[in-house]
């Protein structure tokens, strides 16, 4: 893909090839070479064992059975068996990016509450002696998922463009394409109510067993990390997915990989989004702010450039309050968790055209402290409280016993807990109020 008089391995302006394009998978190779070399190491014990000391082959069958499973479910699930399982033409991948830039992300709150119980069991040796043994088993008495709610997002992912001319030059035949999601909320007002969504999430949920766990994932549903390009409608004989199976079989995985690698290039792209809570980021402002960052795609000398109506999420069925003087004042505490993202210009150590932003915008997740106890000002009713109810629905019922407590993270990463006035918090659910079909 040639512009104009450009050479032909020179990248087009603006191409946001998401800095260095080299493949970092050092703890996959590291288990997979590991398990590789004990799967040879006992297939030879095994042979030795068959022809020197039958009397151990059964043992020997066992150990190798057990580890060759291991080590055919690592093989399956390392990046490579990925790639070959996600392959599409250049054409398809640039289909499937515009359904990513399309799509809106999701923030899911899990919680699981348990306690552990001790089981009590006795054995017998050869010798008739009987050994008294226990054993601690997870037992998880509650489980619950909330999406968090949100009013508005924008896709800033910038132009996609796969590097076909480095392929092409290099005498590849594919390109491993890791594509990455990153979700980031546009203002600090959005990271205030996500906080407060934790902190209820939390208080709400603690008390229904001893113990109490929290997790949280961003994601872009459907998106696929691992993606094979190829180039070309004649592909290599030994390239299709049951070679790779037929190799792993063989325990010679790891050498096939060596193959399957020297036909490849690799180059990253992150699907980048905000959201907001509380503001439209369709407004004229957020357009011109983030102008430099809407997704494109270039294909074949044309770029093709989203409309905002393609890709930009608006809640229509919700409307929401703006924040008031006081909350603002209260969420620039989260100002510089505000990400801040900028095109580069070449003259630093970041390529031209690349985005570029601080890792401690990104790196921003909220998370209640793990299996510690609740603080004791958090209404201890809660945990009489487990019932089936959505969360949206048990988080309006409680929303007034909630907002006399308020939580922070201070600088030792423990959760504190103050008291303030009921004014001083304006929960993101009783922010949204339904339209019906006679509002206009």
């Amino acid at each position: 893909m040639n512009q104009g008089n450009a050479p032909i391995t020179q990248n087009p302006p603006g191409m946001l090839d998401q800095g260095d394009q080299k493949e970092h998978n050092f703890y996959w190779k590291c288990s997979c070479w590991f398990l590789q070399v004990v799967d040879w190491s006992l297939l030879s014990a095994l042979i030795i064992v068959i022809i020197l000391r039958p009397e151990f082959i059964k043992k020997m069958s066992v150990a190798f059975g057990i580890i060759h499973f291991i080590y055919i479910l690592v093989e399956i699930f390392s990046p490579t068996g990925k790639y070959i399982c996600h392959k599409s033409s250049d054409i398809g991948m640039n289909e499937k990016m515009g359904r990513y830039f399309r799509t809106a992300p999701k923030i899911i709150f899990h919680c699981e509450c348990y306690h552990n119980e001790i089981h009590y069991y006795t054995t017998k040796d050869k010798f008739g002696n009987v050994h008294q043994h226990y054993k601690t088993i997870k037992v998880i008495t509650f489980e619950q998922d909330y999406e968090m709610p949100y009013y508005s997002e924008r896709d800033i992912s910038g132009l996609f463009y796969l590097n076909c001319d480095e392929a092409i030059v290099k005498k590849k035949v594919y390109i491993k394409l890791k594509v990455k999601e990153e979700i980031n909320f546009a203002d600090a007002i959005s990271i205030m109510d996500y906080q407060n969504e934790i902190d209820k999430f939390y208080a709400l949920n603690r008390y229904k067993d001893e113990f109490f766990e929290f997790s949280e994932k961003r994601i872009v549903p459907d998106l696929v990390h691992h993606n094979l390009i190829k180039l070309g409608k004649e592909e290599p004989f030994l390239s299709k997915y049951f070679f790779f199976i037929l190799s792993t079989l063989l325990t010679l995985s790891e050498l096939y990989k060596l193959y399957f690698d020297s036909l490849c290039v690799f180059q990253r792209f992150k699907v980048r989004k905000i959201i907001s809570t509380r503001y439209d980021l369709n407004q004229p402002v957020y357009q011109e702010k983030y102008q430099q960052f809407i997704p494109r795609i270039n294909l074949i000398f044309q770029t093709f450039k989203y409309q905002p109506q393609d890709y930009n999420y608006l809640n229509n069925k919700y409307e929401v309050n703006l924040p008031t003087q006081e909350e603002l004042e209260r969420a620039q505490r989260y100002q510089d968790k505000v990400p801040d993202y900028q095109i580069s210009s070449g003259n630093g150590k970041f390529q031209a055209g690349v985005i570029i932003d601080s890792p401690s915008y990104t790196s921003f997740k909220s998370k209640p402290s793990n299996q510690e106890p609740a603080p004791d000002l958090i209404n201890q009713n809660n945990q009489e409280k487990a019932s089936s109810q959505p969360v949206g629905e048990i988080l309006d019922n409680q929303v007034n016993k909630v907002d006399s407590i308020d939580t922070e993270i201070d600088d030792s990463g423990r959760r504190c807990v103050f008291e303030k006035n009921q004014t001083d918090n304006f929960p993101l659910q009783t922010q949204i109020q339904v339209k019906t079909d006679a509002q206009p």
